[in-house]
């Protein structure tokens, strides 16, 4: 049986046969009766362990459940006549960013947080805001309208999939000391991305900050890489950008047109499973998430997973729970202006030496 002829097998047809009764909590969800968030959706025909942060299509579902390969997993379904199950594919509405009209083309306060509050540098924020990554707007909360930074997700077409916001000023109104949140509507699968050279491996930061903090950190080092923002820590934002970078190289974007977010991780599982893609470029992947038990615990998923993964975590010296890449910035330009100052202090209080008398002639 073929691989698509597989995969509209009825997954809970499937997990009925390995035993396993799903409840059903609505109309197209069903729930595992042991693990609540491990979830079956009929509509996709595909499942997701949200706890665990595993997720696929049904031939991903047989190879958890019974622990085989994948070859195993397509020959389990090509034995027995499951039921079929007509998948209906969600085609996600067009993203709409309502603050263009709205927008500070100065962007002065932005710049002011993101060089003094952060300690960017100004240079590698002007080329941010001269790429589109980055805005300033206004964004009302309670009543309350605030100027925030806008941090901007652009697709392999160069088409706008997401924003996130960053407020300026601190909120006390807010349970965080700064206004976060990303716009409705946005496709969080895409990431934020930003090219150096001519991409042909990917670097993941957490957020938009961390990969502007990386990039001023190894700047002299990096060459032909794609730094990419999650916005989070979101297998669906690796996949996606492995896919576009694979589709870049083989000059197949019209291919990339067609996959839809649901589709990214079980594409990138087949293409893992089936091709020596990955097995020749040993250096593809890097993650540059922050050192705290979340981004480990990411980290040893992705590679767990049969992916070959190179870690960049920051430096956690002083062993604290959380370190990300802008604490590593602010720390060495604070040791570097320390340096400075005690040098001025230096000079300052050294003897003024007397000049030797010159011979009159």
């Amino acid at each position: 049986m073929e691989i698509e002829e597989c995969k509209q097998i009825s997954i809970l047809d499937v997990a009925s046969r390995l035993g396993i009764s799903f409840k059903q909590v609505s109309s197209s969800v069903y729930e595992h009766p042991e693990h609540d968030s491990f979830r079956i959706f009929s509509n996709t025909n595909t499942f997701k362990w949200f706890s665990r942060d595993i997720q696929g299509d049904v031939i991903d579902f047989v190879r958890l459940v019974k622990g085989i390969s994948f070859k195993e997993a397509l020959a389990f379904l090509s034995e027995e006549p499951f039921q079929k199950e007509t998948v209906q594919e969600k085609r996600e509405r067009p993203f709409y960013y309502p603050l263009k009209r709205i927008e500070d083309s100065h962007c002065s306060l932005a710049r002011y947080y993101l060089t003094e509050c952060r300690g960017i540098s100004e240079e590698i924020v002007q080329k941010m805001i001269q790429q589109g990554l980055i805005a300033q707007a206004s964004w009302k909360t309670n009543e309350t309208v605030e100027p925030v930074i806008v941090f901007k997700s652009f697709d392999h077409r160069h088409k706008l999939q997401a924003a996130s916001l960053q407020g300026i000023y601190k909120n006390h109104s807010l349970p965080r000391e700064r206004l976060k949140t990303i716009l409705k509507g946005s496709h969080g699968h895409v990431g934020i991305s930003f090219d150096i050279g001519k991409p042909n491996r990917l670097v993941f930061c957490e957020s938009f900050i961390d990969l502007m903090s990386y990039y001023e950190l190894h700047q002299q080092s990096l060459s032909d890489v794609r730094l990419v923002s999650m916005e989070g820590l979101k297998r669906s934002v690796v996949a996606y950008q492995t896919l576009r970078l694979i589709a870049e190289e083989n000059q197949k974007l019209k291919f990339l047109d067609t996959v839809i977010p649901s589709k990214l991780l079980p594409l990138i599982n087949t293409i893992r499973d089936t091709t020596s893609y990955f097995d020749n470029h040993p250096d593809l992947l890097t993650l540059s998430v922050d050192c705290d038990d979340a981004g480990k615990d990411f980290s040893d998923k992705l590679s767990q997973s049969g992916f070959p993964v190179f870690l960049d975590f920051p430096d956690n010296k002083s062993g604290k729970e959380k370190v990300d890449w802008n604490d590593v910035l602010r720390e060495k330009k604070s040791d570097l202006q320390l340096m400075i100052e005690n040098a001025k202090e230096t000079l300052r209080n050294q003897p003024v030496r007397k000049t030797s008398q010159c011979l009159e002639l």
